[in-house]
């Protein structure tokens, strides 16, 4: 139904709401003046009396900054400023690590309260020597004011439009064309409160990039080159025909990686032979490894790894033996410098005479 008596009306009225529109379209932006605002409601908050006064603005800054570091021991030290940064509440966002043992680059980007960031830097400076650094620290508390004016402003044409909506009078271009600008105001209310959720988080948390270099370029990587150590062991005869069934004795044990391969020499106290004869030592030398199962852990647990192994040598017993040893074992401990471990070896010590037996030790063996 229409009413034409309306119409000269709304479209005044229409006009003149429009006609605020570019006052409030550029209020996101670092360079927008509020004294586009002269004439527009404000938040309560924000209202200053009529005495020509300047409205005093809480500081909002936005600080940034990035530091060169370089240092000489590069070992630990991620985790350390890590632990640092997280210690007063914040975080690290970033993290790339080049160069490995050529030329180690390490490169950060930490997030953390403001007044946190000179002990983070003091920190870095206690580790090494700062290079270069900049930090800036940005107030953009004018920027604020201005968004929450244009808030303020476009919720109040907002609310205007819902109201005329709400009246009586209105044909369905007029539904329309209110419709379609109400949604253009819901959008740039939107995109003012992203720009300020996404400005009050550059205030309340510091941006730092940090990079790490060492000081005389390459780095050096500790590694074992191979891993020495002893075992005590014991070898026990199955059928001893009227020998000792059991000789103690120790081992040197050589891994040149460790488990997948090492060369092993037992010694054992000298035992009187068949009948009573002579009383002579044995000794067996063997080289074999050993594999971790992936269903077990693969090597990686700090305590009780499981592994199976295959062992080939020279043994005396009696008289020169041709060995074959099949080996179960488990690592109690597990370090990066040290690996404690007990096995059990089923040993045929093959000849003119082939005897079968068990040897059972326990050792460590230390990184080198």
């Amino acid at each position: 139904m229409r009413l034409p008596a309306s119409r000269p009306r709304l479209a005044v009225l229409l006009l003149a709401l429009l006609g605020l529109a570019p006052l409030v379209a550029c209020a996101a932006g670092p360079a927008y003046r509020s004294a586009a605002y002269a004439g527009a409601a404000a938040p309560a908050a924000l209202v200053a009396s009529a005495e020509p006064t300047a409205i005093q603005l809480p500081e909002q800054l936005v600080i940034e900054g990035s530091l060169t570091v370089e240092v000489g021991e590069v070992a630990d030290l991620i985790s350390g400023l890590r632990a640092v940064v997280e210690q007063g509440g914040g975080r690290v966002i970033t993290e790339e690590v080049s160069g490995a043992e050529t030329s180690w680059r390490p490169d950060l980007r930490l997030r953390l309260p403001p007044d946190q960031v000179d002990a983070v830097v003091a920190w870095l400076a206690g580790k090494g020597d700062i290079l270069d650094k900049r930090i800036n620290a940005t107030d953009v508390s004018r920027t604020l004011f201005d968004q929450e004016l244009a808030l303020a402003n476009l919720q109040a044409t907002s609310d205007r439009l819902q109201a005329i909506l709400a009246g009586p009078g209105l044909v369905m271009a007029d539904v329309l064309a209110i419709e379609k600008e109400l949604t253009r105001i819901r959008g740039e209310i939107e995109a003012i409160k992203g720009a300020q959720r996404f400005l009050r988080d550059r205030v309340a948390l510091a941006t730092l990039d940090i990079a790490l270099r060492r000081r005389d370029g390459a780095v050096t990587i500790a590694r074992a080159k191979f891993y020495p150590g002893v075992r005590a062991t014991s070898l026990i005869l199955l059928d001893p025909a009227g020998r000792p069934r059991t000789r103690l004795g120790g081992s040197l044990v050589l891994h040149t990686v460790m488990r997948a391969a090492s060369l092993e020499v037992d010694l054992y106290r000298a035992e009187p032979g068949a009948g009573g004869g002579e009383a002579s030592a044995a000794m067996l030398a063997t080289f074999g490894g050993a594999a971790y199962s992936d269903f077990l852990g693969g090597g990686r647990r700090r305590v009780l790894n499981p592994y199976l192994g295959l062992r080939l040598g020279y043994g005396y017993l009696d008289r020169s033996r041709f060995v074959v040893q099949g080996e179960a074992g488990v690592e109690l401990i597990k370090h990066r410098h040290v690996v404690v471990d007990a096995s059990v070896r089923a040993t045929g010590l093959i000849g003119k005479e082939s005897d079968a037996a068990a040897v059972a030790g326990a050792g460590v063996v230390v990184a080198f």
